[in-house]
């Protein structure tokens, strides 16, 4: 059965991050949960699929404030494959080269913040370009990408390099070049794409570190809870209370 195939393959790729990138993701925790003391943020960044990722850390049930993906529609949203919002112009401006930086001048970020870019293939123009200006602006960076993919691949940033070799730390997600896992009998190419599940299970388990972490320090954040929690209709609407609150106070320090 081919459901069965890339259920397989695909946790091959989860044992692998398993066993290889649970250092990094404690040490991306940690920076985060250091700037979120200080009451910053971690940022997170993708276009295309590579959004996907960033948008299941907040806002979602199991979320807390200090989050911040960006949010930026022209490149993580396509409404369809062709017409307005359509995906020739999300992969045209991903790789338009300064436009990265337009999108962090509308955030008032500082050092203080966690810049966590996520890109499959590392070579597009916008994430490279958006870890090479936070850094610049003294941020710690982090890129989540496949280092077999990118290293086979051509980066579309004048300077030549990827993301892996911009950013501070590396998370590999461990998916293997061409991201799509399982051959099928009279179809062209592989089919089942795998990047978007992984990048969400690395951020999922940064997020779950990062709030241990902050416990450990004595820092409880509101968590948007599940309305099959275990809290009461009022405690429920209380949390939710809070967490919109606390959410908007922080944000507010990091947009213009």
């Amino acid at each position: 059965m081919t459901a069965q195939k890339f259920l397989t393959a695909f946790g091959d790729i989860f044992e692998r991050i398993q066993s290889t990138q649970m250092e990094n993701i404690h040490t991306a925790a940690t920076w985060v949960a250091e700037a979120m003391a200080k009451e910053r943020l971690g940022v997170l960044f993708g276009t295309g699929h590579s959004f996907i990722p960033t948008m299941d850390i907040s806002p979602r049930i199991g979320s807390y404030p200090g989050w911040l993906p960006i949010h930026e529609i022209s490149t993580s949203y396509i409404a369809r494959n062709t017409g307005d919002m359509g995906l020739r112009q999300s992969l045209f401006l991903e790789k338009v080269e300064g436009f990265g930086k337009v999108v962090l001048q509308n955030y008032a970020l500082t050092p203080d913040d966690v810049m966590i870019v996520v890109s499959n293939s590392g070579v597009n123009t916008m994430g490279v370009e958006v870890a090479m200006e936070a850094k610049k602006m003294g941020l710690k960076t982090v890129g989540v990408t496949s280092l077999v993919h990118s290293k086979a691949g051509t980066s579309y940033h004048s300077s030549g390099k990827k993301l892996f070799e911009v950013v501070d730390l590396v998370i590999d997600n461990c998916v293997p070049a061409g991201d799509a896992l399982v051959d099928v009998d009279g179809f062209p190419a592989k089919v089942g794409a795998s990047s978007t599940i992984a990048g969400c299970i690395i951020l999922q388990a940064l997020a779950s570190e990062t709030a241990s972490l902050l416990a450990q320090k004595g820092i409880v954040r509101p968590v948007f809870p599940s309305h099959n929690d275990k809290l009461s209709e009022e405690e429920n609407h209380k949390m939710i209370d809070r967490w919109y609150e606390e959410d908007s106070k922080l944000l507010k320090k990091a947009l213009r």
